[in-house]
């Protein structure tokens, strides 16, 4: 989970174009009324989108933010169009069982993250109906100049978050252990980043965000070295190998 965007595109030149999703119409918000869910500002409207259930707040969709729903929800297509294209068919059709939740703006939480607890959210004074989604806080950093520049696969990241929890389970003997050799090795404690300053990589926080960061760079680029799938293969084999026996070949 990142809380503030932390990636800085280099030297990538392919063209994003920004395709108009292909929706279904919206459906009726959920039978139960915000004041009846704990900790509920609203009842998000369900739209499907590249095959992904996402739950929308109404003012992004013919409210006072309007504009701004619809190009977010179409940055978040182009990014599950990319998704789609890049990782192989048996895993993609478990991540499509993941749900996404945005909104315009949410009051306290900032960034992209997945919620794996229910429990944390209700503890925390959060709408307990995000659990096991991923969050986007805030619409307009989809589609932000600063967000495709700092980290283009950051969707990407927090599925893989998700597909971690739901389907592999954060005890994943082999990513565990992955991570506990990474961190002894020392290898990345100083890393380069894309704006050219060395740095303790993201991935070392927890075993989490290794994986998590790790399948950005296995699938398309991150902004911490390894950026790509070759330099991965060649810093950290290890953790190259899992990823293609968890994901399937990339190539």
């Amino acid at each position: 989970m990142r809380h503030t965007p932390s990636r800085l595109l280099a030297a990538f030149a392919t063209s994003i174009h920004l395709l108009a999703p292909p929706v279904a119409p919206a459906q009726a918000p959920a039978a139960d009324k915000p004041d009846a869910t704990p900790n509920a500002r609203f009842n998000p409207v369900l739209r499907d989108i590249e095959g992904w259930k996402v739950h929308v707040e109404p003012s992004l969709i013919d409210g006072e933010h309007r504009e701004e729903g619809a190009k977010a929800l179409t940055m978040l297509a182009n990014h599950l169009q990319r998704i789609k294209i890049l990782v192989p068919a048996g895993p993609l059709a478990k991540l499509q069982t993941v749900e996404f939740w945005i909104e315009h703006k949410h009051p306290s939480m900032k960034g992209m993250s997945y919620h794996p607890s229910k429990a944390w959210l209700v503890t925390h004074h959060h709408d307990p109906r995000m659990a096991r989604k991923v969050h986007i806080t805030t619409a307009q950093e989809l589609f932000s100049r600063g967000q495709m520049l700092k980290h283009p696969a950051v969707v990407l990241h927090e599925l893989a978050h998700a597909y971690h929890d739901q389907v592999l389970r954060f005890d994943h003997a082999e990513i565990l252990a992955a991570y506990r050799k990474a961190k002894e090795s020392g290898t990345y404690e100083s890393v380069l980043l894309v704006n050219g300053k060395k740095v303790r990589h993201y991935g070392m926080n927890d075993h989490k965000e290794y994986f998590a960061e790790g399948t950005e760079s296995y699938f398309y680029r991150n902004d911490f070295y390894p950026f790509v799938r070759a330099e991965l293969k060649e810093h950290d084999p290890t953790l190259h190998d899992l990823l293609e026996k968890i994901w399937g070949a990339a190539n």
